[in-house]
């Protein structure tokens, strides 16, 4: 998000250039310089957006964004402290530092790990979060496609 990269920014077009920064991001390690077998490998992907599309999938399958908790909406509580301004990121990154988790790793562990790990923990502390059972999710579904109105769901992201 930081970095606005498309993956994550709606409505931009994804080059192979952006999904190697986006591996490097996710690989845990420093950031580099791309070298020549990245210059190759970007060469290739311009060169075959078949394996691009295929790459970009697993991708997405490596972050699992899809695979989120999906949450009840939860009315404003009278006395409810909203997000006071903090980008949810780090929000999350900061309750998973105080319930222990290293920062090195809070901040670079995968985001759907994060979200689900968050989630436990704020539940655990007694926060009153509710996620949606598979069952809840496909009935909501069923209903959407039927027309029958929104989904009562949040996502921190959205």
């Amino acid at each position: 998000m930081a970095f606005e990269s498309p993956l994550v920014v709606p409505g931009k077009e994804v080059s192979p250039a952006d999904l190697l920064f986006a591996c490097q991001v996710c690989a845990e390690e420093p950031l580099g310089e791309v070298g020549i077998i990245d210059r190759l490998r970007l060469s290739r992907l311009n060169d075959n957006p078949a394996k691009f599309q295929l790459l970009l999938e697993a991708f997405a399958g490596y972050v699992l964004l899809n695979n989120w908790p999906k949450f009840w909406e939860q009315s404003a509580k009278k006395g409810s402290p909203g997000n006071k301004g903090i980008p949810w990121p780090l929000a999350i990154v900061a309750n998973l530092i105080a319930c222990g988790i290293d920062e090195k790793r809070a901040w670079e562990m995968p985001e759907c790990q994060a979200i689900w790990l968050n989630s436990a923990l704020a539940i655990r502390k007694g926060a009153d979060v509710a996620i949606m059972s598979p069952e809840e999710e496909a009935f909501i579904e069923s209903q959407l496609k039927a027309g029958e109105g929104e989904a009562p769901v949040a996502n921190p992201a959205g």
